[in-house]
């Protein structure tokens, strides 16, 4: 089962993303903002790797760029969705590295995410 963290400081967001996700066989874990997101990250890193990152770019203390950005070094190659209301706020295009407008339809973020990870069957659409 591939491991999911979603990042938004909206509970309904955080709360919508994971009934998605684990109605689609992920498992998902979620925090509030960047901070709580890198610290989840490395709670789970060796023992149960994040494989994938949804992330908004607003958010309080750390937001969703500047996560990507503490991420990308130790992380290379980590799918990465960024889901915003602001989506031109998100620098230029990266690598593994995915914008999406919100609000985002289930099957719209399932399709993205299996296939930047490369499911061979994505995720059904809800």
């Amino acid at each position: 089962m591939k491991h999911v963290l979603v990042v938004d400081d909206e509970e309904a967001i955080t709360y919508i993303f994971r009934r998605y996700l684990q109605a689609a066989g992920y498992r998902v874990t979620t925090a509030a903002d960047g901070v709580e997101a890198l610290a989840s990250f490395d709670a789970h890193v060796d023992s149960d790797p994040v494989d994938a990152l949804i992330t908004d770019i607003r958010m309080p203390r750390m937001g969703g760029e500047a996560l990507i950005a503490q991420l990308r070094p130790r992380f290379p190659d980590l799918p990465v969705i960024v889901v915003s209301a602001y989506p031109n706020e998100f620098g230029c295009a990266r690598a593994n590295t995915q914008v999406l407008s919100k609000p985002v339809d289930a099957a719209t973020l399932l399709a993205s995410l299996g296939k930047m990870l490369g499911d061979r069957d994505p995720a059904p659409a809800i």
